[in-house]
């Protein structure tokens, strides 16, 4: 097995082991509710006797970081993170982690042999998490500081490049040009 394939795979287990445990915490947490909807799907509900592995599932890893929003360094961004297609893994960033938080963002995450396949030019829109994480008070609240600390070692040696779509700490509507936030 390759670095590649062996990153790819530890950073899998991680985030599946993180949301079968959220989700078995929040299982036995909350009451059950019974599947059958009497509404037809819409956006706002589901029909979960039909629904089907969705791009829209599995973003389980929260992790809460500052430094992202280049207006207000303080405002934390709320990733919601989880493994895709191409050996990626990305993560969806939220103004807030309450139900109606809106999505301001997105970072991608690859490993360092695919950051070093990058052009200069492109590397310079990637930050390294190793160096990162200590500047941005990461915390990854639904996670014990066991499981904490093996995610982050997890994600040291790997690259982030994050787009912010809009700077919530400047306007309450998505107006203005998207970046990319470099984070030094």
């Amino acid at each position: 097995m390759n670095q590649r394939s062996t990153f790819m795979w530890v950073v899998g287990a991680l985030v599946v082991g993180a949301v079968v445990g959220y989700s078995l915490k929040t299982q036995a947490t909350e009451p059950q509710a019974n599947n059958k909807t009497t509404t037809s799907p819409s956006p706002t509900t589901q029909n979960t006797e039909t629904n089907v592995k969705k791009p829209h599932a599995g973003w389980a890893l929260h992790i809460d970081a500052e430094m992202h929003f280049p207006n207000e360094e303080k405002k934390i961004a709320h990733h919601y993170c989880k493994v895709v297609s191409g050996g990626l893994t990305e993560c969806q960033l939220y103004d807030s982690d309450s139900e109606s938080a809106r999505l301001v963002g997105v970072e991608t995450i690859i490993d360092t042999n695919t950051w070093k396949s990058l052009s200069d030019t492109e590397k310079a829109n990637w930050h390294y998490h190793k160096e990162e994480i200590p500047k941005i008070n990461a915390t990854l609240p639904d996670l014990s500081q066991e499981e904490a600390a093996k995610v982050v070692k997890s994600i040291e040696e790997t690259y982030g490049k994050v787009y912010i779509l809009w700077d919530p700490s400047q306007n309450e509507l998505p107006v203005g040009n998207p970046g990319i936030t470099i984070l030094k």
